[in-house]
C-alpha cells in the first residue's frame, strides 16, 4: 500500500505547547484504549508513552522509518516495519495524523488490514487532520473528514461510537505568544483545560473510534 509516512521528527515531549496539549486530549480520549495498544505511525513514541505509563497498557509500535523504530525498541516496545508483517490482534489500533498519508487508491487496503489487526469487541481509533492548513503540508493526499471515515468504518465492518471535532496546540498561537501569554496559558491546569475547551470550534482535528462488533 502506498504511504508517505517515512520522516522521523525525534521528541515532541521537548515541545511544552505539543506535549502538553496532547497529555490533555489523550487522557479524555483514555476510555478507547484497551490493554493492548498499537500505534500505527509510532515516531517518537509520545502517545505510546502516555498510554502505557504505569505499566497500565501494553504498546506495540508500527512504523516505516527505520530510526523511530529504532528508538522505539530501545524503549523496549515491540515494533513492526509494515502492517503486513504483524501476525496477532489488538484491543485497540490508533493513529494520529496518519490517514491523510495514506493514497486513495490504497485507503481500502489500508482499512481492511487495520480492522484484521483489532480482536472482535476492540478498537480503532482515528485522528484526522481536517482544517485548512493540512494543504501546507506537500505529502499529504487528501483530506478524510466525517463522510469518508464513516464509509471506510462501515465498508470494513466497524460501528462508529465516536466523532468529534478537536483543536490543536497551535489555535491563537500568534495572539497568546505576542501578549506573553501563550506559556502562562499552557503551564496551568485550570487555563489549559479552558483553552482546550476553546480550540475545539476551530476544529482542526477531527477524532473518530469505529468498534468491531464481536458476532
Amino acid at each position: 500500500m502506498d504511504m508517505n509516512l517515512s520522516y522521523y521528527h525525534g521528541r515532541s515531549s521537548e515541545d511544552l505547547y505539543y506535549s502538553r496539549y496532547e497529555a490533555l486530549r489523550f487522557s479524555k480520549l483514555d476510555r478507547w484504549f484497551g490493554n493492548d495498544v498499537l500505534d500505527i505511525g509510532a515516531g517518537d513514541s509520545f502517545h505510546l508513552d502516555l498510554l502505557t505509563h504505569g505499566n497500565k497498557r501494553n504498546g506495540y509500535a508500527m512504523d516505516l522509518n527505520a530510526q523511530a523504530r529504532s528508538a522505539l525498541q530501545k524503549k523496549g516496545y515491540a515494533t513492526f516495519a509494515s502492517l503486513e508483517e504483524i501476525d496477532r490482534q489488538f484491543d485497540t489500533v490508533f493513529f494520529t495524523h496518519v490517514i491523510e498519508h495514506v493514497s486513495p487508491g490504497g485507503i481500502y487496503d489500508f482499512f481492511n488490514r487495520v480492522a484484521s489487526l483489532i480482536r472482535p469487541g476492540g478498537n480503532c481509533l482515528i485522528i484526522s487532520p481536517v482544517s485548512k492548513w493540512f494543504w501546507d503540508t506537500p505529502d499529504h493526499y487528501r483530506i478524510y473528514d466525517k463522510p469518508a471515515i464513516r464509509t471506510l468504518f462501515r465498508d470494513t465492518g466497524l460501528i462508529e461510537e465516536l466523532a468529534l471535532y478537536q483543536g490543536s496546540q497551535n489555535v491563537a498561537a500568534r495572539v497568546l505568544r505576542l501578549s506573553g501569554l501563550r506559556k502562562v496559558v499552557f503551564e496551568s491546569d485550570s487555563l489549559l483545560n479552558l483553552f482546550f475547551y476553546f480550540s475545539n470550534f476551530s476544529k482542526r482535528d477531527l477524532v473518530m473510534v469505529g468498534r468491531k462488533p464481536t458476532g
